[in-house]
């Protein structure tokens, strides 16, 4: 039997397997792969590729064998969901790729269904439709999901701990966000139309902006993301789909959304089970409104859903109604098993919306990992090293990196790179007098626009990580005295408080210096002014204080921390400065992480509301402790109640 490339090849790259991707080099592409099969053989031969894990030999042994006899093409029956949201939105350059969208489409609410009859969710489980039965269920939903806004706090949040972490949320949203309502792009076809379709045109209309380029929420979302400084390309552009940077679940929601409207006509019920799902939840979102607002990024594109998707007058209540009035039209035309059989199809794609792809748990992995130093500074390195291998190892001609090749080394990126650690291009620790970031990757270096500004990044973090001061053993010794470290902090304030006038309206009430057994009220630039820095931190603490500023062992209680260091606040972006370059590692107390959460050197500094933070989940001790092994810290304990995650982890 033939040897093909949809058929045997293609199957071989996971969708994680962007090693040897690159604007004009997809592995998802038959063009592609076929032109640069030896560079590709090269690499999965030798182990090199793909970063997931290298190749059998028995699929080393099948690409050679396709190489062998032609390269064939064959027929493309099935796609990655990057690929799908590529060629949907350019249907017409891909007019082939319809009935792989039509198969995917039904794959997506097949698995629906069976999530539907397994699921333990009392929520998202099956059940016959009756007017008072839908309403019973969208409001249980409703009340669901306000009970759990009312209770969240973005201080405590389990996984959005920094600034940094809640971007890179905003970017893994970004294929879904700025394709927003796309699921109704086909729902209204031209000629007469009915009050059913009419309902979904008025959502689809508010989605597009209604003829004001600055209402249309794609174009806020962009918009939004060049604030965070986040900057893509087109989406039209197969670059984007590309981006090494999107986690492949990120294309999970648009691309099932993509897929079933392109047949609109087809799928009718379950456009109106996507539409019910993604604007009745809508509430859902006042949790992403909190968390942006306390580290101060914008709400505008989050409020406004909020406001027009609103359960009473807004689009769940359009949603709602173009699915009774549906449901009426089939009763009257087809009976009551008609109706159920309607229904069942329009809550399994409800369900489908809402569970779709892993962006949630993802994300949440990528944040977790990243904080635990997965993978390492060195482990990126050479995974970057080994991304532009393809391309990099026929570009530097003559040049040399000690007796060797430039071209050569690629073949060998961990050795590549610990040569280039020793070389003269690095100052180890120094990455502003360290010649490939002060020249070779400068607007006049040789290497200008070769690296983008997170691979940059890297370098310097990596460099950085190279001096004499991270050695780690010193660091796996390093401890956190909070107490110590608290002092520290009042000495820091003490000297910087000049000129800062809310610290005169603060007030503590803590024991008096001059007389312990009584208690004196002062503003906080009095008790910053004592000689000793305990009276001020024994004024935090205190009992005396009518409403507890901080509750000893429970900082997500504390509103020291809850309210005052609030990202968003001045003292809160005061606090976020780095206090210790080096510490102990911060991490999550989450079981299913135990495994991962090692004592190995951290890369990530403490600030001084950390600082605060495990003062408070110390206990608030007023004395020093004696020495002790390295200590594993989370800045969010266990107690904290995470949410159930599903598919994408939220409607935007």
């Amino acid at each position: 039997m033939d040897v093909t490339y949809f058929k045997d090849i293609k199957p071989l790259f996971r969708e994680k397997d962007v090693t040897c991707m690159q604007e004009r080099f997809n592995l998802y592409s038959y063009d592609d792969v076929s032109k640069y099969a030896d560079a590709i053989y090269q690499q999965v031969s030798t182990y090199k590729m793909p970063e997931d894990g290298p190749w059998t030999d028995d699929k080393i042994k099948l690409f050679k064998e396709w190489m062998d006899t032609g390269k064939q093409e064959g027929t493309q029956t099935s796609a990655s969901e990057r690929e799908a949201f590529y060629k949907l939105l350019n249907i017409e350059t891909f007019p082939e790729f319809l009935p792989i969208a039509k198969a995917m489409a039904y794959q997506y609410l097949e698995d629906a269904k069976k999530e539907v009859q397994s699921t333990d969710d009392p929520l998202m489980k099956p059940f016959d439709y009756t007017k008072d039965a839908f309403d019973k269920r969208l409001e249980d939903i409703y009340n669901q999901l306000r009970e759990e806004t009312d209770e969240y706090d973005p201080a405590n949040d389990p996984v959005f701990t920094s600034l940094d972490e809640l971007i890179e949320r905003v970017r893994q949203y970004a294929p879904f966000n700025q394709t927003d309502g796309s699921w109704l792009r086909n729902a209204v076809q031209p000629g007469p139309t009915n009050e059913i379709r009419s309902l979904l045109f008025a959502i689809w209309q508010d989605e597009l902006g209604n003829g004001n380029v600055e209402l249309n929420h794609a174009t806020l979302y962009t918009t939004f993301m060049g604030e965070c400084g986040i900057y893509l390309p087109d989406i039209n552009q197969e670059a984007y789909s590309l981006d090494p940077n999107f986690l492949d679940s990120a294309f999970s929601a648009p691309s099932l959304a993509l897929c079933i409207s392109q047949f609109s006509e087809e799928f009718f019920p379950e456009i109106l089970g996507l539409t019910l799902q993604l604007e009745w939840e809508v509430l859902d979102l006042k949790h992403t409104v909190k968390l942006y607002k306390y580290y101060g990024l914008s709400t505008h594109f989050y409020d406004m859903h909020v406001a027009i998707d609103n359960a009473s007058t807004g689009h769940g209540a359009k949603a709602k109604e173009a699915v009774m009035l549906y449901l009426d039209y089939v009763r009257k035309t087809g009976g009551e098993e008609e109706v159920q059989a309607a229904w069942q199809r329009i809550w399994i794609a409800y369900i489908a919306f809402k569970t779709v792809g892993t962006l949630g748990t993802d994300l949440e992995k990528k944040i977790t990992d990243k904080r635990l130093g997965i993978p390492s500074l060195r482990d990126r390195m050479i995974s970057m090293i080994s991304f532009k291998a393809p391309y990099a190892s026929r570009n530097h001609n003559d040049r040399k990196l000690g007796d060797t090749y430039i071209n050569e080394w690629f073949a060998n990126p961990t050795g590549f790179l610990d040569a280039l650690a020793e070389s003269s291009y690095i100052v180890k620790g120094d990455p502003e007098q360290s010649r490939i970031l002060t020249h070779i990757t400068t607007w006049d270096g040789p290497m200008y626009k070769i690296f983008t500004e997170d691979e940059l990044n890297l370098w310097r973090d990596w460099i950085l990580s190279l001096g004499p001061n991270t050695d780690e053993s010193a660091l796996k010794r390093e401890t956190i005295d909070s107490f110590v470290e608290m002092k520290r902090l009042i000495s820091v304030l003490k000297n910087n408080q000049v000129g800062q006038p809310a610290h005169s309206l603060f007030l503590l009430t803590g024991p008096n210096p001059a007389n312990p057994q009584e208690a004196t009220q002062q503003n906080i630039h009095w008790w910053l002014q004592q000689s000793d820095p305990i009276w001020a931190l024994r004024a935090l603490c205190s009992d005396f204080n009518a409403t507890p500023v901080i509750i000893p062992g429970k900082p997500e209680e504390s509103i020291f921390i809850t309210a005052l260091l609030a990202p968003a606040n001045k003292m809160g972006a005061t606090f976020a400065n780095i206090a210790i370059q080096h510490g102990p590692i911060k991490s999550e107390h989450d079981q299913k992480y135990a495994d991962k959460i090692q004592p190995e050197p951290s890369e990530e500094s403490w600030s001084w509301r950390d600082i605060v933070y495990k003062w408070i989940h110390d206990g608030c001790p007023l004395e020093e402790k004696h020495p002790q092994s390295h200590i594993l810290f989370s800045t969010h304990p266990s107690g904290i109640v995470k949410r159930r995650l599903y598919g994408p982890g939220s409607i935007h």
